[in-house]
């Protein structure tokens, strides 16, 4: 009973991942042909890369539920493995009892009435003896009916189980494209950059490209600041622990605050936060307690979260592969809200980390500890 509750468990688990996995395969073949459809038209490189970075994501996450539906299936298979020895060591026991019984019916068939009909017992016993008899048959059905109904679970967990193994070796395939597939377009993206890097007349759009971004987020957080006045409370978190406030993730400083030139591209910013390179796939934290008023995609930042604190403060986090919260979603600090990425970078798996005070950017080196 208990393998079957577990096996009927595993089965609603695959069935609901298989569903995930059907609507983020859907996902990633809309992606890849709107990258296809922009390689046919003369837009912008973040725009380009934007788009090549969500197919990156998506085909890391793709790869990773495959992975997740894998061991998933191979739970099932180990399960149904037990159920199979088990049903194969009943019917063992079955078939030598089943045995033994046929040979006894087959040496009282014939000769059972004639023995009680000339028998010098009286009736009560003759009776009793038939009686018994009946119930003897009757329980040799019932014996054949469970053996007959064992046998048919056994072909079933059987072919189910073939059935699995088969899927897993498609599972493994489909990975082992997506892998070949995840590198091309990490490739692609690296050709663009290259080309950039080489042509001065690309560089100077890619340097206008990112200011526009920066401008456009400037207006996100104008629009932002207006709306919570009103939320606004006497609290004073970030000032209270300036030079307290624990890192956003593990890693190392890459670009500070302040004036940037880009070494590869030569393109000249303004960066508002500090770029932190760090692992793929890394926790990304909250700095301080506060409200998600964005969680999104942005051009040029890719996936960004960005939370309200409340008083006075915004924090912003850039460039991730995974966003573990959502627009409205209160976070104590601490909180995971996402994974590190490179989602929208230029430079790899980077986190880009800003903090805002009344909407204009300070160097977070002074809060953090």
């Amino acid at each position: 009973m208990k393998i079957l509750f577990i096996m009927l468990c595993l089965f609603s688990q695959i069935a609901e991942k298989q569903k995930e996995l059907d609507q983020l395969r859907t996902k990633l073949t809309t992606v890849r042909q709107e990258i296809k459809d922009l390689e046919k038209q003369k837009v912008g490189t973040l725009a380009h890369i934007e788009k090549i970075d969500e197919g990156i994501n998506l085909t890391i996450k793709y790869i990773d539920e495959v992975s997740a539906q894998e061991g998933l299936e191979r739970s099932k298979v180990a399960e149904l493995e037990k159920e199979i020895a088990r049903l194969e060591s009943k019917m063992k026991l079955k078939k030598s009892d089943m045995r033994s019984r046929i040979v006894r019916l087959y040496k009282w068939q014939p000769f059972y009435k004639m023995n009680l009909l000339f028998s010098s017992k009286s009736l009560p016993q003759i009776l009793s003896s038939s009686h018994y008899l009946q119930l003897l048959a009757k329980d040799d059905q019932r014996a054949l009916f469970e053996f007959e109904r064992d046998w048919k679970r056994y072909l079933a967990d059987q072919a189910l189980r073939k059935d699995l193994i088969a899927t897993l070796e498609g599972r493994k395939q489909d990975k082992e494209e997506e892998l070949t597939r995840l590198n091309d377009e990490r490739g692609k993206k690296n050709q663009i950059l290259n080309q950039v890097a080489k042509q001065e007349d690309k560089k100077r759009d890619l340097e206008k490209e990112l200011k526009s971004a920066q401008r456009k987020l400037e207006e996100l957080i104008v629009s932002l600041e207006k709306q919570r006045e009103k939320a606004r409370t006497t609290s004073e978190y970030l000032e209270a622990n300036r030079g307290k406030l624990s890192w956003p993730c593990r890693g190392s400083v890459v670009t500070n605050f302040g004036k940037v030139i880009h070494p590869k591209y030569n393109t000249t910013t303004k960066n508002n936060g500090i770029d932190i390179s760090t692992n793929y796939g890394d926790n990304v934290y909250a700095v301080a307690p506060g409200k998600i008023v964005y969680a999104n995609r942005f051009m040029g930042y890719g996936n960004l979260v960005l939370v309200d604190h409340l008083d006075g403060f915004y924090s912003l986090y850039g460039h991730l592969a995974e966003m573990l919260v959502s627009t409205g979603d209160e976070v104590p600090a601490g909180r995971i809200i996402g994974r590190v990425g490179e989602s929208g970078s230029l430079s790899g798996p980077i986190l880009h980390f800003e903090l805002r005070k009344d909407g204009k950017p300070v160097d977070p080196l002074a809060y953090l500890d």
